[in-house]
């Protein structure tokens, strides 16, 4: 008989409570008993036995005899070579921390014995408030990459810098036409001013060009303000958020600091209460996936919208169709509620839909308030046109130079013959890269340059303050900043750090900058004023818009991998999509009610044909994606680059469109057929099925301020009936508090846990073999109708229970609790029974198949030596940092104090842009994790079980 009895009410009726349908696959949203075998199809393919009674004594006759063997395995020998000399920066087992800053976002560095092995956001900084994504993250993983270049080449043949740099001037002095720049938008003070100094020395213009280009929403605010940049936001001042198809969460620019502001306002307990966030799209993002309200709308009746959003706050005239009269009623009654305090936004890249967004912000009166634009000062931003103009003047024969510096625009224009015919007709073309890409394959110079983490720079992170990159490791190879490759050829004498610290001279406070990593250059942030006027013309040339005809392809940046720049790092192709759950590949994303029609199911592979490219990919049937269109991730298929990269997925930049002055992401229409089936999809996500548990809680906001226990009102009443007597709570006793509303599913927290634990890579095909090793995982569970269905993402990790299930099964008690409340793995008891992971109910455990690859020795210097490698035959799971929980509570006996709250922060919760993760000591009853369990809100996961979970999660509440 149980020990548990279920209430849901106290009639005593014996009722079930209700639980609401979540499914996590929308062709497996009814799971059959039988299909939730014990050994899923393909776990075991390699080691299939005949299974008869004779075999069965066999083999656990070998199992008995083999675990006095196992202590006799030899270890691999590794040789070490010792410091010739003692370094002063260097102390042995302790962590030095250098401030620097990637992809502007302020970060700090962690390095071991002078190697950079972790990455965390910069706390003293204002815009990224200490959060960190998942490509900064692995931004550390990329240092290490081996195949990066490593000296510098003339037509394919290595020389050294000097024959570099001699014979590169005097080609350079023989050139006949425009010398050209291309780099990505440039927001470093003091690289934008060296670039303006060679252009006085050597004729050097500038091209900034992104592979995902911003420059449709540069140039509508250079048409309503007067100033060619992007727009500022402030989601925290935003009671009302509306968003047409921006990813603001995941893929678009600042996303750290976007998910520091509007997590705020995801507290119910704010003193401006919740937000409400609206999100209008064709494809499913995570952004998306966070919204309160989301319409799944095609691109065309996205304008409509707007077209009916800017009649009904300007002065144009116009009736929505009749599909959008009701969404848009509800947008314009939620921004008349909030006018001066609300947000719109458009993910479009297109001029004219910009201005529609910009003309709706004035009208509501939200400059200044929750959206800003700057005056233009540290910045050079991609413009399209001028891209285009130089391809033109290339193939004119007027270009006779060109740089590229960290950029792959042959890539990026999707392999375009033309551009490489282009490039065939300049006579000296220079790569100035980390690895080789498609553009460097059209170069006769290439410079290699350093990595980021190897190279002086600063960064503009907002119009207000002022991040510091600086190095944590000399250059690894024989490669140099592209700006001292620029300085030696214009003849400017000194370092790139010389030149940085003379550019910014008394301005700032060098020393303080340097260590902190970041200074305020303002104090606040200003806003120009509107000027345009009637936008008539505008919203008439929107809704002439002619649409093609067909499928409608939609091309979008995968959270992880881009714009691509990053994909040769295997711990971002590793990382599960935030929605569909897939790894090292892009897919063609189709509807459930268009897959219906045209007979398609997840794992057959079309072709999609728009004029003269054709790609084929596997399907995956994604609810959220527009009736008729296909949603492709960018970023993948590059026919030249590394080991990881190299010809994984296909290239989706080939579809894009140079529409209006911009390229644009959703102009192409096509075909699409079925040519196969059978594609192995490596997915995490049909790994683990609900089963109709109660798993997920969540609630609504109006009916959480009438009762705070609302959607966590289920009451279970256990017998005080134990097997074993309960652990003591001495001293510290460690506990985690997930807050369900704050987490966006964004998985900087996966990644954060792979650099910090060593966690191996495991590859595409063990993936698809349900293999994967993630100690942390985020499930995503859908609700209710297929093409329109609401979302919720649940981190899910060792719970680390009071009554833990692993432990009584082990037979050598590998897996044991802590005094201080930690469910332990020894690593070196563990002979691999897997009874452990067997017997756990949330599924958290890691079994290690083989002795995964660690790569090459230079990519070993990732590891952190805190933690211990695991091999063949080992479990392993989340240890909740218990090397930072030492190192904690050393620090604090060195400085003779009591451990504080905050002392200690896991990997995890130290990444998390959104601040779901809370941390710390539940037997002080000051402490943030002792104030998250007295929460209302607080329930853990499957408590039926009397696990008692360490792990506790906070319902999730929607402003609907």
């Amino acid at each position: 008989m149980s020990n548990l009895e279920k209430e849901s009410c106290g009639s005593g009726c014996g009722c079930k409570p209700s639980t609401p349908d979540y499914w996590q696959d929308v062709e497996n949203k009814v799971v059959s008993k039988a299909e939730l075998m014990e050994f899923p199809e393909g776990e075991f393919d390699n080691f299939s036995v005949r299974k008869t009674r004779r075999n069965f004594l066999k083999i656990m006759g070998y199992s008995v005899s083999a675990l006095p063997l196992t202590g006799c395995i030899k270890i691999p020998v590794r040789k070490a070579l010792p410091y010739t000399y003692k370094q002063n920066t260097i102390i042995p087992g302790v962590a030095n921390w250098y401030a620097s800053a990637f992809n502007g976002l302020p970060v700090l560095l962690k390095t071991r014995e002078g190697r950079p092995i972790k990455v965390e956001g910069n706390e003293k900084s204002s815009f990224g408030q200490g959060g960190a994504n998942a490509q900064a993250q692995a931004s550390v993983l990329s240092l290490y990459d081996t195949n990066r270049l490593r000296e510098p080449s003339i037509e394919g043949s290595e020389v050294s810098w000097e024959q570099f740099d001699d014979s590169l001037r005097k080609l350079l002095s023989e050139a006949k036409g425009r010398k050209v720049l291309v780099t990505k938008s440039l927001r470093s003070p003091s690289e934008i001013s060296l670039v303006k100094e060679l252009s006085n020395k050597m004729g050097l213009e500038h091209i900034a060009f992104d592979a995902v280009s911003s420059t449709g929403e540069a140039s509508a605010n250079s048409e309503t303000h007067g100033v060619y940049t992007l727009s500022e936001f402030d989601f925290e001042q935003a009671d009302v958020v509306v968003s047409f198809g921006n990813d603001f969460l995941g893929a678009h620019r600042s996303d750290v600091a976007n998910a520091k502001q509007f997590s705020k306002r995801r507290n119910p307990k704010h003193s401006r209460g919740m937000n409400k966030h609206i999100q209008v799209e064709s494809n499913m993002s995570l952004t998306g996936s966070n919204a309160d309200h989301r319409f799944t709308r095609s691109e065309q009746d996205q304008r409509d919208i707007l077209l009916s959003l800017a009649a009904e706050f300007g002065d144009y005239s116009h009736m929505p169709k009749a599909n959008n009269k009701e969404v848009v009623a509800k947008i314009i009654k939620e921004l008349k509620l909030s006018r001066g305090n609300a947000l719109v936004l458009s993910g479009s890249n297109d001029k004219n839909v910009q201005i529609l967004i910009n003309q709706i912000n004035h009208s509501l009166g939200n400059y200044g308030k929750t959206i800003f634009v700057s005056e233009k000062s540290y910045e050079k931003l991609s413009n399209d046109q001028e891209v285009e103009q130089l391809i033109a003047d290339m193939n004119g024969s007027r270009v006779g130079a060109v740089f590229f510096a960290g950029v792959d625009p042959v890539y990026a224009l999707g392999e375009s013959e033309r551009l490489k015919s282009a490039l065939s007709k300049v006579r000296v073309r220079v790569a100035m890269v980390e690895s080789a890409s498609s553009t460097s394959n059209t170069a006769n110079f290439i410079a290699p340059a350093n990595h980021t983490y190897e190279s002086w720079s600063d960064e503009m992170v907002s119009s207000t303050e002022l991040a510091m990159v600086q190095p944590a490791i000399q250059p690894l190879f024989g490669t140099r900043m592209w700006t001292e490759t620029l300085m030696s050829l214009g003849g400017i004498e000194g370092s790139f750090y010389d030149y940085m610290k003379n550019y910014w001279g008394n301005r700032i406070d060098w020393n303080q900058t340097l260590h902190d990593g970041v200074t305020q250059i303002k104090s606040e942030k200003d806003s120009v004023s509107y000027k345009l006027g009637s936008i008539n013309s505008v919203a008439k040339k929107v809704k002439n818009y002619q649409e093609g005809s067909g499928l409608q392809i939609i091309g979008f940046k995968n959270y992880a991998i881009g714009d691509g720049a990053m994909a040769n790092n295997p711990w971002l192709q590793e990382l599960p999509d935030p929605i569909t759950k897939a790894t090292w590949d892009n897919h063609a994303l189709i509807s459930p009610a268009y897959a219906k029609s045209e007979g398609l199911s997840t794992g057959d592979i079309v072709e999609v044909t728009s004029g003269k490219t054709k790609l084929k990919l596997p399907v995956i049937v994604q609810p959220g994606v527009a009736q008729n269109a296909v949603a492709i991730a960018l970023g993948y298929g590059h026919s030249v680059g590394g080991k990881v990269s190299r010809k994984l997925g296909a290239n989706a930049f080939s579809l894009v469109k140079f529409v209006n002055g911009s390229y644009q992401y959703t102009a192409s229409f096509g075909s699409l057929k079925k040519v196969g089936t059978g594609a192995k999809i490596a997915r995490t996500q049909t790994h683990q099925y609900m089963e109709g548990r109660d798993i997920v809680r969540e609630t609504t906001f109006d009916a959480y301020k009438k009762n705070p226990k609302a959607g966590n009102d289920k009451v279970f009443k256990l017998a005080n009936v134990d097997i074993y007597p309960a652990h003591k709570k001495d001293g510290h006793q460690w506990a985690m508090a997930i807050n369900m509303s704050s987490c966006t599913g964004c998985s900087a927290c996966i990644v954060s846990c792979n650099a910090e634990n060593n966690v191996p890579v495991v590859g595409k095909t063990e993936i698809a073999r349900k293999r994967d090793m993630h100690w942390l995982r985020l499930d995503r569970y859908y609700k209710g109708d297929d093409n329109e269905p609401e979302v919720v993402h649940q981190p899910m990790l060792c719970q680390h229970c009071e009554n833990a299930p692993c432990e009584n099964v082990c037979p050598v008690l590998a897996t044991v609790h802590s005094s201080d409340g930690i469910n332990q793995q020894i690593y070196n008891r563990c002979v691999g029974t897997r009874y452990c992971a067997n017997n756990c109910p949330y599924k958290v455990r890691r079994f290690n198949w083989f002795n995964y690859d660690r790569g090459e020795e230079v990519e070993r210097m990732v590891l952190n030596p805190d933690i211990s490698q695991r091999t063949r035959g080992i479990m392993e799971k989340c240890s909740f940092c218990i090397q930072r929980i030492q190192d904690g509570k050393l620090k604090a006996k060195r400085e003779r104090r009591e451990l504080q709250d905050g002392d200690i922060k896991v990997a995890c919760q130290q990444s998390c842009p959104s601040n779901a993760i809370v941390f710390g000591d539940m037997m002080n009853p000051e402490t943030e994790i002792s104030k998250q369990l007295a929460d209302e809100r607080k329930y853990v996961v499957l408590e039926e079980l009397n696990v008692q979970p360490r792990v506790n999660y906070l319902t999730k509440i929607r402003n609907k």
